[in-house]
């Protein structure tokens, strides 16, 4: 099973897909493809950012307990 590719390696293929659908290189045939794909890195950078954001939640909460 393939590993996900991390937050930034989303991002940067999704700027290249970006791209590639902005550009008159853009292929019909392939365009689905393409499409699809994006939505998959969409739904991991989607993912990565909301369990960051859990994470930074516990930290916190657990920091201000401490305080307390």
């Amino acid at each position: 099973m393939e590993s996900q590719p991390s937050y930034n390696q989303s991002l940067a293929e999704l700027e290249k897909i970006l791209a590639e659908l902005r550009s008159d290189s853009c292929d019909v045939d392939t365009l689905a493809a393409r499409t699809r794909r994006a939505v998959e890195l969409l739904k991991i950078c989607r993912e990565r950012l909301t369990t960051t954001e859990e994470e930074l939640r516990s930290i916190l909460a657990s920091l201000q307990s401490s305080e307390q």
